[in-house]
């Protein structure tokens, strides 16, 4: 039997399709308005799983590119396909503008994913900061609207509490990474005057029974003002008979994770993360060390 003749040509191919993800930008068209998304992937004819992934920046600052590294990361080390969803950002977009944008992605991937090839049974969300609270909203929404079905939560240093008076939002204050004046300089820009905010799509924590909530991976940094109202969190799930993993880093600042050339627990942090998605998808393990 004659062999396939290689080319140049087809082996260009072969290892683009081995090692290149394909990132694409589109829309989501939804009521009332549009949303643009960033969809990245590797190179598969099955059916992958999805992580929706909701950018921090205090709603205001990030974007689809401030935490592209981190979605490529997830795409090739979970195998998975991540959508990230650049929601309407404030002040031109106040609340629950944020809210509504990811739902309506998360419903549109559950709808129609399986025509683009994602396997819209197994969808994970996740986010850090502003994002981490707006994964955990999107869980608690889905779950009360017997929605799409998220299986897993991956919440990184997020915020949760909006009214929280923690010990660490004292000693934490005028920390680097997120200070307390410019939580309050977000908020503003988040929240409508008289808008309350124990609203529980502003402070998830605030919700009275977590029960049914997808499964967590929780990630604390044990010098940022958002370290206990995290701790507290992934306590209540756990009471509710949610299925968590909390992970503390000491002596790390919010947003740590962003800097993992400065950092080894931010190259650790992420290592974890892909290892719980690729864990919880029912995937092979990335590569490097298992965390400890």
């Amino acid at each position: 039997m004659d062999r396939p003749v290689m080319t140049a040509e087809k082996v260009r191919a072969a290892v683009r399709d081995a090692v290149v993800m394909s990132v694409q930008d589109c829309s989501v068209e939804t009521a009332p308005r549009s949303v643009r998304i960033r969809l990245y992937r590797q190179s598969t004819t099955a059916p992958a799983p999805v992580l929706l992934y909701f950018h921090g920046g205090g709603w205001v600052a990030g974007d689809l590119d401030t935490h592209d590294s981190f979605c490529r990361i997830m795409c090739e080390w979970a195998r998975c396909v991540v959508v990230a969803v650049d929601y309407a950002r404030p002040p031109e977009s106040r609340f629950p503008a944020a809210v509504e944008d990811c739902y309506a992605v998360t419903e549109w991937v559950a709808a129609q994913g399986m025509t683009l090839g994602l396997d819209s049974h197994r969808i994970a969300v996740a986010g850090g900061g502003s994002g981490g609270g707006l994964a955990a909203v999107i869980s608690q929404i889905a779950h009360e609207r017997h929605g799409p079905t998220i299986g897993f939560q991956m919440l990184l240093y997020p915020l949760l509490d909006c009214l929280a008076r923690t010990r660490s939002r004292a000693e934490f204050a005028g920390r680097s990474g997120l200070t307390a004046e410019m939580l309050s300089w977000y908020l503003g820009q988040y929240v409508g005057e008289g808008q309350s905010l124990d609203h529980s799509w502003l402070s998830p924590a605030h919700r009275a029974s977590l029960q049914g909530l997808p499964k967590a991976l929780i990630l604390t940094a044990g010098c940022d003002l958002l370290r206990d109202e995290g701790r507290a969190y992934a306590h209540r799930l756990k009471k509710a008979g949610v299925q968590v993993r909390h992970t503390e880093y000491p002596g790390m600042d919010h947003g740590f994770i962003n800097y993992p050339g400065e950092h080894l627990a931010a190259r650790k942090a992420i290592l974890q993360c892909a290892h719980a998605l690729a864990e919880h998808f029912g995937g092979g393990m990335p590569p490097g060390p298992t965390p400890a």
